[in-house]
């Protein structure tokens, strides 16, 4: 489910949302998580941290100037409801949020990560929107993004340029660039989500 937020028809995120306030999109985002849950479906939020008003990332590099504490009292509060409703994953957003991290796309930065895990208490898998979209190559590079996103923190990465990264991740654990106890705790994450989902076997 989309857990951003949006009530004006002229935001580039607006299709795709609920449409509504914070209280009522978390309403929404807690009842599709808890009936996916009930049938067995995994569920994603996205796009976190909350897309706003910001560009269509697909085609170019966007930037949030909005404070964390605007963040706080609208954006994570769909968020926390889908977590609190026992969401599996969340999707991390290529937005530039410049009250969290004013270097680095959210998808890429630790800052944003540990705010997923330390001060909204998740424990699921964490992932990439596509590291193809233009957002991503314009800034830093279609090869070396995959391993920005490893060491930020993401569990699975999503990638239509597979056949480059994940080469350049394999290299990346052999010298050193990414610890290989990342690789261990992202893989378990996911193998913790696939036993869940009956995907694989115990």
């Amino acid at each position: 489910p989309v857990a951003d937020i949006s009530t004006d028809p002229n935001d580039y995120i607006y299709p795709r949302t609920f449409g509504k306030n914070a209280e009522e999109t978390a309403t929404y985002i807690k009842t599709v998580v808890e009936t996916m849950k009930k049938n067995n479906i995994g569920s994603a939020l996205k796009h976190f941290p909350g897309y706003g008003s910001n560009l269509d990332t697909h085609s170019g590099v966007s930037i949030d100037n909005r404070s964390y504490e605007s963040f706080i009292s609208n954006d994570f509060i769909p968020f926390k409801a889908g977590i609190d409703a026992g969401a599996d994953s969340i999707l991390v957003s290529h937005n530039i949020i410049s009250s969290i991290d004013e270097t680095l796309p959210a998808s890429l930065s630790k800052d944003v990560h540990n705010i997923i895990r330390n001060e909204l208490g998740f424990n699921g898998v964490i992932m990439t929107d596509d590291l193809q979209m233009s957002a991503i190559k314009e800034y830093i590079g279609e090869v070396n993004s995959a391993i920005f996103a490893v060491n930020a923190g993401n569990d699975l990465i999503i990638s239509s340029d597979y056949k480059v990264q994940i080469p350049t991740v394999i290299e990346a654990v052999k010298n050193g660039d990414i610890k290989e106890e990342i690789i261990d705790r992202a893989v378990l994450r996911v193998l913790k989500l696939k036993l869940r989902l009956d995907i694989i076997k115990e």
